[in-house]
């Protein structure tokens, strides 16, 4: 876009400004965040760069997807004009383009107060610079980087070089995502994941024409290793710490970086309220839920200039640069319209990932009139998914309008309004590339036995565990008297990047069959898992619920929050949950804690709550919240149905309880998830199922561990769709699937580690 027609889009901002547009439409409060439609898109600019095809190394799969992920997230929810984006894929992404564009593209357009994004996904390593330095550099690999063997230079993208450009650009509102990694364990899968780093070339330095580039931009560059962006503008994000893995995983239908994943599906959802740093954090769940603890932990590298003297740097938080919301949140967009306006393609990247594998058909979502106008609400029923593409056919239209208007625009964010789910799905369970072929076959007859559960070969298909030898797997840094003794011989499950599940292993050389009939219990307990995970829906319930996890002993205190930012209620203030200052490190719970949940019901209606946790021992542990009431025939405290019932206005802690009621985080060092379950209907079908397991408030430990956990999952997710049916269209109705309605559920999801 040329300099005249930018300054004219500036000057035009400005007049808007003059006339008191922004201030009195957006108001004061979200100003920082969100800007109008009418903002010019030309003060925000984008390089992209993907690499999944190099030459003479394994290919990636997922770094295309990556810049398809990013480059979707800028045009429909920030309003990026795509003509201010630059994506090199593959073969395009040469050193010498990537740097040129970045030069001439980000550095020569951007000006002050200018959003501006890289994005990088490829290979990562080490490699050398000259004999004087000690350490290998950290680098980016382009698609002609070259090996760097035989004493040949690496025409690599010095990291260094990286930092000199991010500190050339003329604006402080700099956002580097880094999905590449440096370490190399020696493999490129691992487990069901394949890792974004090649092998360090100690003898290789970087090339003439990559030297020549730094010194022209920087004469004296600054070598950092490890990576220390101190003095630098904006933030970089990057997929994992100094020493671990970036990794990539394989879907149904397409494959992602991890990261880029993850970070891009919350950035959806974001609320003028969120800021960057709180994303992340999010982010970092799932990433850690799918990976594993410590295979990669995303960090946040905050790269502001150093103040004047005398001035004290602002909060994390205030100075992270942020995004110009164009659009409310969203689970995605309209891309492209067929059949005459009749069938929508959209781009579902904002929907959470259980939630994207899973989607059924006819599953149902609401587009939003572009510029929040008073327009016709329109369904779209799923109808086919190609990856996270999705065609969608046009339902009808709730009120009457003119012949004449459009239905449907291109642009157009959509939201979730019926979330199906399948009633019969499996367990996938992938067959570790370690083990001998004998073992896999043995190991694929096992597993066939055993209902729901399915098998494939690790890497070559989606997954939700993996199945292999125990002693393979990976271990966070803790003292040997933390870690677990594996009995030689054993086989365990992992998560997809090989970290052991707890109580999964079984004894010294047991048979592959014996070890698969062990596993039955755990693995009916991971499914359970699994069906409610796809319940999630934290960005788009329309239940004004607010949950706050909260440490009772050694100190007390709110640690994380989580609540339904599309309710129509303003959520009202509650408990002050001071922001974490550090978005580096995965949310940590100390054993020995005791530990609730508080729950307040903002909505016009009475809810119902109840809470399913995978601890950190592996056990399937639900909480229903209960209250002491007497029996008027046995004069017996006796749990009931409606003892879960949380009226508008009111606050319901879980465990409940007076002073007493708490759980205590005990067991191994490990990661638990829970979710906290909310419907506009009782739990009947749940109560139940927890007929033998329910006991008086008074028993000293509230906590109820289950042996069921497969049969109350779906007991729970009978519930919520009989609480949905009064709103369910037709379309969406299936004795084959489960509809849920998001007036009617909502599930926040926490996940902590026990440290």
């Amino acid at each position: 876009m040329g300099l005249k027609r930018r300054e004219f889009l500036r000057r035009a901002s400005g007049i808007l400004a003059g006339l008191g547009i922004s201030e009195s439409i957006i108001g004061k409060s979200s100003q920082r965040y969100y800007q109008a439609l009418a903002a010019p898109t030309s003060g925000k600019l984008a390089l992209l760069v993907g690499i999944n095809a190099y030459p003479g190394l394994n290919a990636l799969s997922g770094c295309v997807t990556d810049v398809e992920l990013q480059r979707q997230l800028l045009i429909y929810r920030f309003g990026f004009n795509p003509r201010d984006i630059v994506t090199l894929t593959d073969g395009q992404a040469t050193r010498a383009n990537i740097e040129e564009a970045f030069v001439n593209h980000l550095g020569q357009q951007a000006t002050n107060g200018d959003l501006v994004v890289f994005h990088f996904s490829g290979y990562g390593r080490r490699i050398n610079w000259d004999q004087s330095t000690t350490g290998l550099q950290t680098s980016l690999m382009p698609v002609d980087g070259g090996s760097g063997s035989g004493g040949q230079p690496a025409n690599d993208i010095l990291e260094a070089t990286l930092w000199e450009l991010l500190r050339s650009l003329k604006t402080d509102r700099a956002i580097a995502v880094l999905d590449t990694s440096y370490s190399y364990p020696g493999t490129n899968l691992q487990g069901n994941l394949r890792i974004r780093s090649q092998q360090g070339v100690p003898t290789g330095n970087p090339s003439d024409a990559e030297l020549a580039f730094l010194e022209s931009i920087s004469p004296k560059p600054t070598l950092l290793f490890p990576r220390s962006p101190s003095s630098l503008k904006g933030v970089v994000l990057a997929a994992s710490g100094a020493n671990q893995l970036a990794t990539e995983g394989r879907w149904n239908g397409f494959s992602a970086g991890v990261f880029t994943y993850a970070l891009t599906q919350q950035l959806w959802l974001a609320t003028p309220a969120n800021t960057l740093q709180s994303s992340l954090q999010k982010a970092a769940g799932t990433v850690q839920q799918i990976a594993g603890f410590p295979l990669q932990q995303p960090q946040l590298l905050k790269t502001l200039e150093a103040p004047p003297s005398g001035e004290r740097n602002n909060p994390p938080d205030e100075t992270l640069p942020d995004f110009a919301f164009n659009q409310p949140s969203a689970e995605g967009a309209i891309t492209a319209l067929e059949d005459n306006g009749q069938t929508a393609v959209l781009w579902l990247g904002g929907l959470p990932i259980q939630a994207i594998e899973s989607l059924e058909v006819s599953s149902i979502l609401t587009p939003v009139p572009l510029g929040g106008t008073d327009a016709p609400s329109y369904r779209l029923q799923v109808r086919s998914r190609d990856g996270l593409t999705v065609k969608a056919q046009l339902l009808g239209i709730e009120k009457s309008t003119p012949e004449s208007s459009q239905p449907l625009e291109v642009g157009q964010v959509v939201q979730e309004e019926v979330r199906t789910i399948a009633r019969n799905i499996n367990l996938t369970i992938a067959l570790d590339a370690g083990l001998q072929r004998i073992e896999r076959v043995d190991a694929t007859s096992a597993f066939a036995a055993i209902p729901r559960v399915t098998t494939v070969i690790a890497a070559e298909q989606p997954a939700d565990y993996l199945f292999g030898r125990a002693q393979e797997a990976m271990f966070a840094q803790l003292p040997s008297s933390a870690l677990p003794i594996i009995p030689p011989g054993s086989y365990a499950l992992f998560s997809l990047g090989k970290n052991l599940l707890l109580n999964t292993m079984g004894e010294q050389g047991e048979a592959i069959k014996s070890s698969a009939q062990r596993l039955v219990p755990q693995l009916q307990t991971l499914l359970a898992n699994k069906l409610l995970r796809l319940t999630a829906n934290e960005g788009s319930s329309r239940l004004g619920v607010r949950v706050n996890l909260e440490t009772l002993g050694p100190e007390a205190k709110a640690i994380v929050q989580r609540e339904t930012p599309r309710a129509p209620w303003e959520a009202p203030k509650l408990s002050a949950v001071p922001r974490s200052r550090n978005g580096n490190s995965p949310l940590g719970i100390p054993l020995g804690s005791r530990i609730r949940y508080r729950a307040f019901n903002y909505s016009d209606r009475p809810l119902y709550c109840l809470l399913f946790s995978l601890d950190n021992s592996g056990n399937a542990v639900v909480l229903y919240p209960s209250d002491e009431v007497n029996s008027s025939t046995t004069g017996q405290t006796q749990p009931s149905l409606e003892q879960n019932l949380l009226l508008p206005g009111e606050t319901l802690t879980i465990p409940t309880g007076s002073g007493t009621g708490s759980w205590v985080v005990h067991g191994q060092a490990g990661l638990t998830e829970t979710q906290v379950i909310f419907s506009s209907s009782p739990f009947a079908k749940t109560f139940s199922a927890l007929s033998g397991v329910l006991r008086p408030q008074g028993d000293a430990q509230p906590l109820m561990p289950v042996t069921n956990s497969l049969a109350i999952a779906q007991a729970i997710l009978q519930d919520l769709h009989t609480a949905s049916i009064a709103s369910l269209p037709n379309a969406s109705t299936s004795p084959d699937r489960w509809a849920l309605h998001v007036d009617h559920w909502a599930t926040l999801s926490f996940i902590y580690r026990a440290i």
